[in-house]
């Protein structure tokens, strides 16, 4: 490679997200995985990966060293088709991943280390686990031996594996094998424990590579598809008292749904704009937008914004390669949330596949225990709304405000009582803050509550 391709080859190096790959099998399998692995890291122009080790010596232990490692890693390789498959079945594989293939060129290598060491076997009389008929028989092919006294057991999936070491054993006590080649150290632990000879078959170099290729292919897939760009259109869903409330109630409810906006976002390292008055746009990497709705389970943002601002709330997902996509599919999608009222989240992806996410409290309302004072405070604050409705006289544009002064004489309480429930209010989503007034007199400006008649409807 010239000076001009292996900077040409760095630079591209360069751009590419940095990968962690996990390499799962037993401690002989993933030795050779990192040796190959260190090979591939020393190319001119290679990538920046960091391989993490997950060995364990039974396939019992698998599952455990996956789980371990698996928030770490962007894709994992396991030692052959059997943990793989074990792996996807047991419903514990939760990323990308691969296996080092099964194929006749490791039996080459296994049948000249039996030649080697164990100079008594019959090679043309052995038993073979895992491999199929037709690669036994071009391997033998091609080292010119007869291969019409070999038995082979192909793997046909994780059942089959429980068959192996009586296969074998049957077939050296019927003295129709000298040997047993197999691929699962399990299976050669428990033949060598019943005296069977038995030899690994192990995967040669080229087979990992291809296997560590194929992980960092599908590593970089899952590291560019987090960044792909999700946009969040969030609605505020117009209401009988909202919409025929005055100008300055909705610029006080865009403040607020703005705020509280930003504050979620923040969190997510997302950043929000104001469109209209009921109408923003969150803007997000893919990767945030799926911590944000625990893997795409449940519509960001809409449970506790709605719950503080006291209104419902519409939320449409967009997610595209390039920022205008995105924005075009959460504004579509967020039309959709609002046909069925805020009731739902519309999800709609780059590639226009669409899908509903419910909305639900990310935290459960806290109840109080039985016998408690005041039953459960959502309760509580409905009977203190209730209360205060039927005895506070609407506003010119048939708004109900309260201030503390009000709630104390109302429920017959002190001020510092009456402040407290006003508080329970807004917590339920029963009342909604409005900019203090300043009196004409001086002192602390009073801090008046809209009552929201409507939660209670």
């Amino acid at each position: 490679m010239s000076g001009a391709e292996a900077e040409a080859a760095r630079s591209i190096a360069d751009r590419m997200p940095d990968l962690t790959i996990g390499l799962f099998g037993p401690r002989r399998v993933v030795r050779l995985m990192l040796d190959s692995a260190h090979q591939l890291s020393e190319r001119p122009g290679a990538q920046r990966i960091k391989f993490l080790s997950g060995i364990h010596d039974h396939p019992q232990q698998a599952e455990d060293r996956y789980r371990q490692l698996a928030p770490r890693i962007d894709a994992a390789v396991f030692a052959g088709p059997w943990l793989y498959d074990l792996a996807r079945s047991g419903g514990w594989l939760t990323g990308p991943a691969t296996h080092i293939p099964l194929t006749g060129a490791a039996l080459y290598a296994a049948l000249l280390r039996a030649t080697l060491t164990m100079p008594e076997v019959d090679l043309t009389r052995v038993t073979i686990d895992s491999l199929s008929a037709q690669d036994v028989d071009e391997a033998y092919d091609e080292i010119g031996l007869d291969s019409s006294a070999v038995h082979c057991q192909a793997y046909l999936g994780p059942d089959s594996v429980a068959g192996y070491v009586d296969f074998h054993r049957a077939a050296y006590q019927a003295e129709r094998s000298t040997l047993a080649l197999t691929t699962i150290l399990s299976v050669d632990r428990a033949l060598r424990s019943r005296s069977v000879p038995a030899l690994r078959i192990v995967p040669t170099h080229a087979s990992i590579r291809d296997a560590l290729q194929t992980a960092t292919l599908l590593g970089q897939g899952t590291r560019l598809g987090e960044n792909q760009i999700a946009m969040v259109a969030v609605h505020l869903v117009p209401t009988r008292s909202v919409g025929g409330a005055g100008d300055y109630w909705q610029q006080e409810l865009a403040l607020s749904a703005h705020q509280q906006l930003l504050a979620a976002a923040r969190g997510a390292g997302a950043t929000v704009t104001r469109h209209t008055d009921r109408l923003f746009l969150t803007t997000m990497t893919y990767g945030a937008l799926t911590r944000a709705t625990d893997q795409l389970q449940v519509a960001p943002f809409a449970a506790d914004l709605g719950r503080r601002l006291g209104v419902p709330v519409a939320v449409g997902v967009g997610l595209g390669h390039t920022a205008r996509a995105a924005e075009v599919n959460a504004l579509t999608a967020v039309e959709g949330s609002l046909d069925s009222g805020g009731e739902v989240a519309i999800y709609l992806g780059a590639a226009g596949e669409r899908s509903e996410l419910p909305v639900r409290s990310p935290r459960p309302t806290a109840r109080s225990e039985p016998g408690e004072r005041g039953g459960t405070s959502q309760t509580r604050a409905a009977e203190i709304a209730g209360q205060l409705i039927a005895a506070v006289p609407a506003t010119g544009d048939d708004r109900l405000v309260a201030d503390v002064e009000t709630v104390a004489e109302v429920m017959s309480v002190t001020q510092r009582t009456g402040r407290r429930m006003l508080k329970e209010l807004v917590d339920a989503g029963l009342a909604w803050p409005l900019p203090p007034v300043r009196s004409v007199s001086g002192g602390r400006p009073r801090q008046q509550f809209r009552l929201l008649t409507e939660k209670l409807e």
